[in-house]
């Protein structure tokens, strides 16, 4: 499978809410690099610390009606840029996010082993903000 394809997978199973399907095409020790100037901004290691920090806290503490709509992929050999949108209402303050997000991931095989997200962390910061 082609690296492209396989990020796109990953983004078709998280908007499907099947995140064993988002994990299963990450490498068990993938760095992920989360923007810094958010809440949970920062580098985790590790699929444990991804799901816990990133992922199981967007449904249950941040976001209702979250998604990470796709809309480019730029395929570089082993790396795949995507740039789109993340959408949601923030639990608490019933604030709008509408901001645009550019995703690196790199792949070893057919796994991902390295995450890098860039966005307007500002957008992101205020609808959660009271």
């Amino acid at each position: 499978m082609a690296p492209v394809d396989i990020v796109r997978r990953s983004y078709d199973a998280f908007d499907r809410g099947d995140m064993d399907g988002v994990l299963g095409d990450m490498d068990a020790e993938i760095v992920w690099e989360q923007a810094q100037g958010l809440p949970h901004g920062g580098v985790y290691h590790g699929l444990d610390a991804v799901r816990t920090n990133i992922f199981d806290p967007l449904d249950e503490q941040w976001w209702d009606e979250f998604s990470a709509r796709p809309a480019e992929f730029l395929e570089a050999g082993d790396q795949v840029v995507v740039l789109g949108r993340y959408t949601g209402v923030a639990k608490g303050t019933g604030k709008t996010l509408d901001v645009p997000f550019v995703h690196v991931w790199t792949l070893r095989g057919e796994k991902a082993v390295r995450f890098r997200q860039f966005l307007d962390t500002a957008g992101w910061v205020s609808a959660l903000a009271p």
